[in-house]
């Protein structure tokens, strides 16, 4: 049984494709870079493969990893909108 992700790993997810890079993603989560990584391998095991190509010179998304961030932005943005409307801050 493969072990699930949380949102937490897609939030660290569209950190990284976001800034272009783990270290730089770990600065603006505030955290480690070996958590980013770690978040980043658990996401690669779950969807069977990589998620970015690792360069010299940074990363670039694979296909996967093209694809996941489309869904990840609206799967938290679907999260954020859940979260104000029953906490009671829907848009006027």
């Amino acid at each position: 049984m493969r072990e699930a992700f949380d949102i937490r790993d897609l939030k660290v997810f569209v950190a990284v494709y976001e800034t272009g890079g783990f270290a730089r993603a770990s600065a603006s989560l505030k955290t480690v870079q070996s958590n980013v990584s770690a978040r980043i391998k658990k996401l690669e095991s779950f969807f069977g493969g990589e998620l970015f190509e690792r360069r010299t010179r940074g990363i670039v998304p694979t296909e996967k990893g093209e694809k996941l961030y489309t869904y990840a932005k609206n799967v938290l943005s679907l999260v954020q909108e859940t979260e104000d409307v029953i906490r009671g801050k829907e848009a006027a």
